[in-house]
């Protein structure tokens, strides 16, 4: 097998298991009443675990971006995992901007359909 070949079977393979553990945690983090803080712990391991960066900055090879800063860190030295830190920051902080916009929305939904049902709970009432 080449070194394509072997660069989309591991990726596939991290793809594969990143899915698996998506799917898990977001059945773990169902909270009812801390609709935020679900949907940010969400959007956090999201941006974690899926986004890509140069393995080595004269190529265009990726892979997760966590895995490169770890390991620029053991081989090269703390300063040079910083390379993949910032899209790695930045993909958290829009993550967080969309959770935190969806949780606006969501609680919103809820509460628009609580005063509907009391709405219709009083004029069935009368």
């Amino acid at each position: 097998m080449d070194a394509i070949g072997n660069y989309w079977f591991f990726w596939t393979l991290y793809l594969a298991a990143a899915v698996v553990f998506t799917a898990l945690l977001w059945r773990l983090t169902r909270f009812q009443h801390g609709i935020w803080r679900s949907y940010s712990l969400r959007a956090v391991a999201i941006a974690v675990i899926f986004t890509p960066w140069y393995s080595n900055p004269q190529d265009s090879i990726m892979a997760p971006a966590l895995m490169v800063a770890t390991l620029d860190a053991i081989t090269i030295g703390g300063s040079a995992s910083f390379r993949s830190f910032v899209p790695l920051v930045l993909a958290v902080l829009f993550g967080l901007l969309v959770a935190g916009i969806m949780a606006f929305l969501k609680k919103r939904k809820v509460e628009i359909t609580s005063n509907n049902n009391k709405l219709n709970d009083t004029s069935k009432v009368a």
